[in-house]
């Protein structure tokens, strides 16, 4: 739908500071909604890419329309009125945490007065929302432990947290980053990370720092290290 926050095309409500543009609105509204529903009735569950306020409200608006699954990739900015409307069956908002601190400074100079609700992951879970945590790589680091400690700390720096009323619980990050599982229970797929402490006793520093033990996929070890 839109830009980058970086490059103020993110596409929003209120016009960037300075300059009287709103962003950049890459697919008109009716163009969407003819490519959702094209791909819906062929088994395809859209994602769309929306970062500022009003392309997600656009892509929200695709969505109640078609009717169909799929996902909203990034949300970074989202109004207020908006929050409970991810709250529908099948829609996922994938988001990337570590984000958040990395573009806290850019996020006050061209969203200012708005970044209560930017990275809003808790509005988000509050409201209902089914949130996945991805890491959006190469752009940034592709480790799913910086998303996490980010989405639970706020800060990957020595500043403080920055709007840490945003922050989740550690154990709904884990489970965001993990396709909504919260645990490993009899039956369940044995893609499985083993740690080396218990991840609960962490602080963002020494999430990011977690020493792996070994990885599992499909019951198979591809990482095990040696002891």
């Amino acid at each position: 739908m839109d830009g980058s926050l970086n490059t103020r095309t993110a596409y929003c409500e209120d016009p960037y500071p300075g300059g009287g543009t709103r962003g950049l609105l890459e697919t008109a509204p009716e163009e969407l909604y003819g490519v959702m529903t094209l791909a819906a009735g062929h088994g395809i569950h859209p994602a769309v890419h929306a970062i500022g306020d009003l392309a997600v409200d656009i892509a929200l608006e695709a969505f109640e329309r078609a009717g169909c699954p799929g996902r909203i990739e990034h949300a970074q900015l989202v109004r207020p009125q908006d929050f409970g409307r991810f709250a529908r069956p099948g829609l996922v908002a994938g988001v990337q945490p570590a984000h958040a601190p990395d573009d806290r400074d850019v996020a006050d100079l061209h969203w200012p007065g708005r970044t209560g609700r930017a990275f809003a992951y808790a509005d988000l879970l509050a409201a209902g929302a089914v949130i996945e945590l991805g890491s959006d790589a190469p752009v940034a680091p592709l480790d799913p432990w910086d998303g996490i400690a980010s989405a639970v700390a706020r800060t990957d720096d020595e500043r403080p947290p920055w709007h840490p009323e945003q922050a989740i619980p550690l154990r709904a990050a884990l489970a965001a980053a993990a396709r909504g599982r919260d645990g490993v229970r009899p039956g369940d797929p044995a893609d499985l990370v083993i740690t080396e402490y218990d991840p609960a006793g962490l602080d963002g520093d020494g999430l990011r720092d977690m020493p792996i033990l070994g990885t599992l996929l499909g019951g198979r070890w591809t990482h095990r290290r040696s002891i």
